[in-house]
């Protein structure tokens, strides 16, 4: 009886598709292996999530090839992905593909040839088109081309209609290729004595016979046998190259006299990391102890439950995490860390090596595919039982998981925006841990609204941690109020006097400071001061920030890059001038001001290369920066005994958004880089610029009142039905004509309004930022009322049916539409 496999594609809408298993594959197909298959005449990579004997009601293809020896993805995590597959509106087979690292993921790319040469026929064929003349005269040299490179050469974003035409006439062959991954296993070159020379009596007698004629590879041989002495039997070539002196063809030499052979022995990539300190040495306090009580009674229980530990800054998270991971290894279960941005690795890996050794693998996108590739295959393989990294690495592949962890769990950026699956790792953490009946623990001195809420209605467990360790105080926090500043002459650019004295103060202790200004770049945008034109990125609605390391305008949307105008383009002005300020000019104020600072910026523009992190904290730790100048990345998670100084520039600028969720960011950035001061013997201070200084919010972080400031929060939210007493979902319009994407979006309206009772759907609106890369946006806003639709499927079933009846008024299939549930911001 045939066998059938039920495979999900990437970037297929469908859940699955099915597939007849040829007889030479049935023995060894399984859920969770990759297979190729064919996608109308196109080779694919699918995922096998079923496999029976159930045959279809339709004429189905063959399974081609099986990529996998064995499933490389556990029946847990295909739970998982069907969740998330679910839950955020997103096939299946885009869920799993997040699920492996970069580098494996496969893809078929389209080559195109000429395959006639009859001028009559290949004429005929373009007939007027000026785009399929330019398309054959590529192909005239007889070379095969890509797709990709057919359109990069003609200048145009799609040729596939031509391509066709010209296939149709017999004029052109279009042949699909699958691309093979990218990652794989790296393997050096290693040296090893064969028997009987590697025992000692006979390979000296060797040795001697051989000292006249060849010492070279006398040399080889006695750092071969050295290291066999000491336990090692192989070296690399390099490395016994470079030892004995020798080249490769003394050692070619020993090959051919039986006397050495050359193996193939594979390498481990390990992200290496720059970053120490001096670890603290503390017995545990009493609420580090009374916390681990509870958390290691559960682990011993076992079965799932769900903790939010709420703990001040420097309260002692970490330290709980690393105990508890103790008690679950030794249970011989595995742990999952998350963190929210790759800035806190180096500090947080560091720990975790110095207290385990190499059971630490680590997973983030600044890693090479290699690195990645390694840790994750080495993980599947058993060879890790801990994994650290950010929101991708809750799709590590670590089997028998007993506790999942989620430092800072309130990050927004634990949020997948693009592209889909546009998950958030918290909660895909906590449905992983259910799957898997584990423990899970959600760390924050500021927890979400959603998880604040979940524990007071004994959804999650609350755990307490209100003290600093060693009862160290809380910094002290005053305002600066940047209004009077400028009215009394002590504004500096965008630095306040008294910020400037608290820097000039902590320098000459030897003390440290961190700066926080939450925009990049040197200047938010450039103004004509004539007319008032400001510089427009050219592809998006949004102005162009300017850069001034490299006197470039550019997008932070799209990337648009271009040079500053010498004179206003509307008016012809020359009285341009720079407005507002980002890290490079504070970073240049700072300098004019204390021309001796020494000063690291570290924000997304001098980070992106690998490793910048690492070598960043590394040199601000080891003394040898005074002012630590960042955006948001600065604000959390970092534990440096020499800073007591904190300074904020601009911190209402957050609260101005219109978003709901403005006031919470800003209580939760404020408080987190508060924190980053006082955190050793030395009290800490945090100076907050701010033009608004009376603000509620501001008011209660300098009171570090979070519990008052979370209720009067959900208040409101539950009176505006905002999260978490609804359900948000977003649905993004776009199209490169405004009035096509604008019908679109209204006939969605109207079919939602149908059902009020179950949502509240707002009408639709131009998005904040209308434009980008040449696609108008526009926002259609649902509150899902849970009590009436608990796990969102009947919202589901009507958003479906919505589509296909917006699609169907507006006569355009143009249009494309996003959905993102559990947005982290409608803006």
């Amino acid at each position: 009886m045939p066998l059938y496999a039920d495979i999900a594609i990437p970037n297929v809408p469908r859940d699955a598709l099915s597939y007849e298993v040829p007889e030479g594959l049935a023995a060894d197909i399984a859920p969770g292996q990759r297979v190729v298959v064919t996608l109308g005449k196109r080779p694919v990579m699918g995922f096998v999530v079923a496999v029976h004997r159930n045959k279809p009601g339709f004429a189905v293809k063959m399974v081609l090839e099986l990529l996998d020896p064995k499933p490389i993805l556990s029946a847990s995590l295909l739970k998982l992905c069907a969740w998330v597959g679910a839950y955020y509106f997103c096939p299946m087979g885009d869920a799993l593909k997040a699920a492996i690292p970069q580098g494996m993921d496969l893809g078929s790319e389209r080559f195109v040839s000429l395959v006639t040469d009859d001028r009559d026929a290949i004429q005929r064929a373009i007939g007027t088109s000026k785009t399929k003349r330019h398309i054959i005269d590529l192909l005239l040299t007889g070379e095969v081309l890509s797709e990709e490179a057919v359109k990069k050469a003609i200048g145009l974003k799609s040729v596939s209609s031509q391509l066709r035409d010209l296939m149709m006439e017999g004029v052109v062959a279009v042949e699909s290729v699958l691309e093979r991954q990218q990652a794989r296993a790296k393997t050096i070159s290693v040296v090893r004595l064969l028997p009987p020379w590697n025992g000692g009596e006979k390979i000296r007698e060797l040795m001697e016979i051989m000292e006249r004629r060849a010492p070279k590879q006398v040399n080889i041989l006695a750092v071969l046998w050295s290291a066999h002495t000491h336990g090692k039997p192989t070296l690399p070539m390099a490395a016994l190259l470079a030892e004995a002196k020798a080249t490769n063809a003394q050692v070619s030499a020993l090959v051919e006299k039986g006397i050495v052979e050359i193996l193939q022995e594979e390498v481990t990539r390990e992200v290496q990391l720059r970053y120490e300190e001096r670890i603290k040495m503390f017995a545990l306090s009493e609420q580090q102890k009374s916390v681990l009580s509870e958390i290691n009674a559960q682990l011993e229980t076992g079965g799932f439950k769900p903790y939010l530990l709420y703990g001040v800054t420097a309260s002692g998270k970490t330290q709980v995490y690393i105990e508890a991971i103790r008690r679950v290894l030794a249970l011989g279960r595995r742990a999952l860390v998350l963190v929210p941005e790759i800035a806190l690795t180096p500090q947080l890996v560091f720990r975790f090596r110095s207290a385990f050794g190499k059971d630490v693998a680590v997973m983030h996108s600044r890693m090479s595919v290699g690195e990645r590739y390694d840790a994750w295959r080495k993980t599947l393989d058993g060879d890790y039982r801990i994994v650290i990294g950010v929101r991708s690495a809750v799709f590590a592949p670590l089997e028998n998981v007993g506790l999942v962890i989620v430092d800072e769990e309130h990050e927004s950026s634990y949020k997948q925006v693009d592209p889909q699956p546009r998950y958030h790792a918290r909660d895909a953490a906590v449905m992983r841990a259910h799957i898997d009946g584990a423990t899970v623990l959600l760390g924050s001195a500021t927890p979400s609204a959603e998880s604040w809420h979940n524990a007071q209605l004994g959804k999650y467990t609350m755990l307490r941690m209100p003290s600093r360790v060693d009862d160290a105080a809380l910094p002290a926090i005053v305002t600066v109020n940047t209004v009077d500043a400028r009215k009394n002459d002590e504004l500096r650019g965008s630095l306040a006097e008294p910020v400037l004295a608290g820097i000039r103060d902590r320098m000459a202790k030897g003390e440290a400071s961190i700066l926080l200004h939450n925009r990049r770049g040197y200047a938010p945008h450039l103004e004509c001061r004539d007319c008032g034109h400001v510089e427009q990125c050219g592809r998006c609605s949004v102005s162009l920030v300017y850069h001034k390391d490299r006197h470039r305008l550019r997008c932070h949307y799209c990337g648009w890059d271009d040079r500053p105008p010498v004179v206003c383009p509307r008016c012809g002005g020359q009285d341009l001038e720079m407005m507002g300020a980002g890290t490079q000019r504070v970073e240049e104020d700072l300098l004019e001001q204390i021309p001796h600072a020494r000063v690291l910026r570290m924000d997304l523009d001098t980070t992106r290369k690998k490793g910048s992190h690492d070598l960043m904290l590394t040199s601000f730790g080891e003394g040898e920066a005074d002012v630590l100048l960042g955006t948001q990345m600065v604000a959390k998670g970092l534990d440096f005994e020499r800073v007591t100084l904190v300074g904020v520039v601009a911190a209402e600028q957050s609260l101005l958004l219109p978003d709901f969720r403005a006031g919470e960011r800003t209580f939760q950035m404020l408080t987190q880089v508060s924190g980053r001061a006082g955190r050793g013997n030395l009290p800490g201070e945090v100076l907050i610029q701010a033009a608004r200084p009376d603000h509620p919010v501001l008011q209660q972080v300098i009171a570090h009142d979070y519990e008052g400031f979370i209720a009067n929060e959900l208040t409101m939210r539950k009176h505006l039905l905002y999260p978490p007493f609804t359900r948000l979902v977003l649905l993004t319009f776009s199209g490169t004509r405004e009035e096509q994407v604008a019908t679109v979006a209204e006939a969605f309206h109207r079919a939602m309004v149908e059902r009020p009772a179950l949502y509240r759907a707002l009408p639709p609106q131009p998005a904040m930022v209308k434009k980008i890369n040449n696609r108008f946006r526009y926002h259609l806003l649902v509150k899902v009322i849970k009590g009436h639709d608990p796990d969102g499927h009947r919202f589901a079933q009507t958003y479906r049916d919505a589509v296909t009846r917006a699609q169907t008024a507006a006569k355009t299939k143009a249009v494309r539409i996003d959905v993102d549930v559990d947005p982290q911001t409608v803006m």
